[in-house]
């Protein structure tokens, strides 16, 4: 067996350890280095690789938030992934529980031969398993205070640009696309409206209505409207916004509206 092996790491020097480590398998071929996650996310879907040696401390997007955008590309292939981390022994504990395989660095000769052990019988197991235990640890990671971004990473006419996650003034459902406004252009998310929801994860950000998401700091103006229902109008933003029925109560408690 062959496993087409991607090699991602903004350092040079790691890239090179790491390559002259998995030289000394025959089973693996690097077929590409990358040294961030915009490269990866631009070329995965020529490359195809089995397996992606990913960096998680990466400049531009963070190798957690660059393995959940490629789940979302929906590939006909999904590759494995091997996280390289120096987290805590929390995030270690997670990775263990998701069976997904993570190197410390700098990376031991002998926990490298079990990654490759591993790779080899996982690459026979079924997508959906694999796809799951790789949702619940990005999930599980995420939700832990200190690794939340302060940066998302969106698409618009064919490029990537990463956006402060406290510049979107809301998300909206058009032509059923997510698309995110920011103080200053638009985009479009790959992603459902309540998985850019989870992925923010933030408590200034709030589900108005099941077609919007909004960012309460942007808030102008709040009208009452029908049925005892509220309009915002959002700075940086044309249209209104609405408020529906059954989110009335908790939209007034954040708002502090008597």
């Amino acid at each position: 067996m062959i496993i087409r092996s991607m090699i991602v790491d903004d350092e040079l020097p790691a890239r090179e350890e790491l390559k002259y480590l998995l030289g000394k398998y025959s089973e693996i071929e690097i077929v590409k280095e990358e040294k961030n996650g915009l490269d990866v996310l631009n070329n995965i879907g020529n490359i195809m690789p089995d397996v992606i040696f990913l960096d998680i401390n990466m400049p531009k997007i963070p190798g957690i938030e660059v393995a959940s955008k490629i789940i979302e590309y929906r590939l006909d292939k999904l590759p494995l992934i091997v996280f390289i981390t120096a987290y805590d022994e929390y995030a270690i504990k997670a990775f263990e529980l998701n069976a997904i395989d993570y190197l410390l660095k700098p990376i031991d000769d002998r926990r490298l031969s079990k990654t490759v052990d591993k790779l080899i019988k996982r690459l026979k197991d079924k997508r959906a398993e694999y796809e799951e235990k790789l949702n619940a640890l990005i999930n599980d990671i995420q939700n832990k205070n200190e690794y939340k971004y302060n940066k998302i990473t969106l698409y618009r006419e064919g490029a990537f640009y990463p956006i402060e996650i406290d510049n979107i003034v809301l998300a909206t459902v058009e032509d059923k696309n997510t698309t995110i406004f920011t103080i200053k252009d638009k985009f479009i998310y790959h992603g459902t409206l309540t998985h850019l929801e989870k992925k923010i994860n933030r408590d200034d950000f709030y589900r108005s209505h099941r077609s919007y998401l909004v960012n309460i700091n942007y808030v102008e103006k709040i009208e009452p409207w029908f049925n005892n229902t509220y309009h915002i109008k959002m700075k940086k933003y044309s249209d209104n916004v609405p408020v529906s029925r059954g989110q009335v109560k908790e939209f007034k408690s954040i708002m502090n509206l008597i």
